[in-house]
């Protein structure tokens, strides 16, 4: 994006992102990189209490996260391809705390606050850098929205800052700041690695019982009703959650 700035084309407006790290290349070679581990594929069920559809970051965390609760023999993880093959693995991996919504800044603030312990408690890579976002203001409109949300983020308790156009420059040297307003620095924002942190949820989970289990393909109308989950094999289940891209089934 800082590209963009500098030659500044006509039909780019309003507000961008620029973000930089210092260590973008560093690697902590304490930390495991799930990447490399064998993936703990099982078999499927006759049945089971509970059955996630999708095998991706989404997925995994619900399996994690019940596992937690003391539900992983009761779970099984479906996913038709690699985990975290499908929109997990080109994912940005931008983690944003300052959302349009308050639900929506708890649960970035939630996904944080697991990468953290992953990689904390775990020892799990998963590529979090705590580089900031700057969010930059060309209208007075769109500064008047930043300012809108400077006000809400004392309640949501995330620390952000408006900035001027000088203070722009000395975040993020790249950009040219004649015709900014000003903008908002977060601090606290970053990014991760989406594809690292699936298979570290996905491994956690299974050493808590959980069962992954690859199929070939779904069956539309069964995976719809749950009635039986694969062409191949059927499995009875309770409760059903969706932890894959959303599609449309004609």
């Amino acid at each position: 994006m800082a590209l963009s700035r500098l030659v500044k084309p006509p039909f780019l407006r309003a507000t961008r992102r620029c973000l930089s790290s210092r260590d973008r290349d560093e690697k902590n070679s304490n930390l495991i990189h799930a990447s490399e581990l064998e993936t703990p594929i099982g078999e499927l069920p006759s049945s089971a209490k509970i059955v996630i559809c999708g095998g991706g970051a989404q997925g995994a965390a619900i399996a994690y996260k019940l596992a937690l609760r003391g539900l992983g023999n009761d779970t099984v993880l479906l996913d038709q391809g690699v985990l975290g093959g499908g929109t997990t693995w080109h994912s940005s991996g931008l983690i944003s705390l300052m959302k349009p919504s308050v639900v929506e800044t708890k649960l970035t603030k939630i996904s944080k606050d697991l990468y953290l312990e992953l990689q904390n408690e775990h020892g799990f890579y998963t590529g979090w850098k705590e580089v900031g976002s700057l969010y930059i203001a060309q209208t007075e409109d769109r500064m008047q929205y930043y300012r809108r949300l400077k006000s809400e983020s004392v309640a949501r308790k995330v620390d952000c800052e408006l900035v001027t156009p000088k203070d722009c420059k000395q975040l993020c040297p790249a950009i040219e700041v004649s015709d900014l307003k000003g903008g908002l620095w977060i601090p606290g924002d970053g990014v991760a690695n989406p594809y690292e942190i699936c298979l570290a949820l996905s491994h956690l989970a299974a050493q808590r019982g959980v069962q992954i289990v690859h199929v070939k393909r779904w069956s539309a109308l069964d995976y719809m009703v749950c009635n039986g989950l694969t062409n191949a094999a059927s499995s009875s289940c309770t409760y059903r959650t969706h932890g894959c891209s959303y599609k449309i089934i004609l």
